[in-house]
């Protein structure tokens, strides 16, 4: 699958629905995340924490890696 490259938040908001995503700004669970093969669809600055990163993914793709996330959630 060719990932799409979005000049903005607006644009992946376009094309996946504002309700389809979900910012994460942990880099524990975003390591989680990705270790388990979520992929993000944008990685921006966070505009209410600077300095910090969010990566937005897919809510659908992350329904069961977030169920193992709370099970194994570190501290």
């Amino acid at each position: 699958m060719k990932n799409i490259n979005f000049r903005s938040k607006e644009e992946m908001f376009e094309c996946y629905g504002r309700d389809n995503v979900v910012a994460i700004d942990c880099i524990k669970q975003i390591i989680f995340y990705t270790s388990h093969g979520c992929q993000p669809k944008f990685i921006y600055e966070n505009e209410t924490k600077p300095g910090k990163i969010a990566c937005w993914f897919l809510k659908s793709e992350t329904n069961f890696v977030y169920k193992k996330w709370l099970e194994n959630k570190p501290e």
